[in-house]
């Protein structure tokens, strides 16, 4: 029951350089909760036992994560957290399995923003190779305008020998690296420049076709959710009657259970789907072992 969600996205070395630009939000919570040592043990390793012993005496844990919440927060995922315990008669179990909870969201939010800041980043890089690309195979006898779009409006610089010095201005910039990486992203470099951004002078035509082209996902954070509900289940089977049983992999119980629970997250919502709760999450789990032995 080991906590290794972000090694399944942070597997590379550029993807872990990002957790330099983690946004933090510190509320520094006062927020304990009372939980029973032994049967989170797994993510208790590096506590010993005299300081889980004054953590008992002093109310439990404090929720202090990467990405805080005020304590209203944590204690209005509590309550609801609760109330779906309850359908299910596991709310003597509340305080573990909210620990369990809140720990494993708070390590999908981290990959959550990585990933979609990847995705933004490697999506911007795309955009600036096709136009770089364009302002470099434009040819003298081709026709070559300069536009510039919003939702109301479209203005043009018609004029092919302006439109070409204009966008020749945005080329030598980028060239000569003078433009905001906030902005554009830290991946931008790699993509156009190579594994040696420092050192390229000029952008080459084959480098920018790549990235005009690049395939570019858009994450889906199912193997995270497919993990997270694997954690969950290990805690079930052990210390309470709601178990898969057999060969079983995922039974309708755990599947409703983590349905309710991803919802109370707002992971997803049951009016966006069109199969039952129990369903959506049995799919869940076969597209995410499928992939796993493909």
């Amino acid at each position: 029951m080991q906590i290794q969600l972000l090694q399944i996205v942070l597997a590379n070395n550029t993807f872990i350089a990002e957790w330099s630009k983690l946004l933090c939000y510190f509320y520094m919570s006062d927020y304990k909760v009372n939980v029973d040592f032994d049967k989170l043990k797994e993510y208790f390793l590096h506590l010993t036992p005299q300081q889980i012993a004054l953590l008992k005496d002093q109310g439990g844990m404090t929720l202090n994560f990467e990405f805080e919440m005020p304590d209203e927060e944590y204690e209005r995922f509590y309550n609801e957290l609760l109330i779906i315990l309850k359908a299910y008669n596991l709310e003597e179990h509340i305080n573990e399995l909210y620990y369990i909870v809140i720990t494993l969201d708070n390590q999908c939010q981290d990959v959550k923003y990585l990933s979609e800041e990847r995705y933004n980043d490697d999506k911007t890089s795309k955009e600036v190779a096709q136009f770089l690309l364009a302002v470099k195979s434009y040819k003298p006898n081709q026709g070559f305008q300069l536009v510039a779009k919003s939702m109301t409006d479209t203005a043009a610089i018609k004029n092919p020998v302006v439109a070409t010095w204009m966008s020749q201005l945005i080329v030598d910039a980028i060239e000569a690296k003078n433009f905001p990486f906030e902005v554009f992203g830290e991946s931008i470099l790699l993509h156009l420049f190579g594994e040696n951004p420092m050192q390229e002078k000029s952008i080459s035509l084959d480098r920018l076709e790549s990235a005009s082209t690049m395939k570019i996902k858009k994450p889906t954070y199912k193997d995270i959710l497919f993990r997270f509900a694997l954690h969950l289940r290990t805690y079930l089977n052990e210390y309470t009657d709601l178990k898969t049983t057999g060969t079983v992999i995922l039974a309708n119980s755990h599947a409703n259970l983590f349905f309710d629970i991803f919802e109370m997250l707002s992971y997803f919502h049951r009016n966006d789907i069109e199969s039952e709760p129990k369903d959506y999450m049995h799919a869940l789990f076969q597209n995410q072992l499928k992939s796993y032995r493909s």
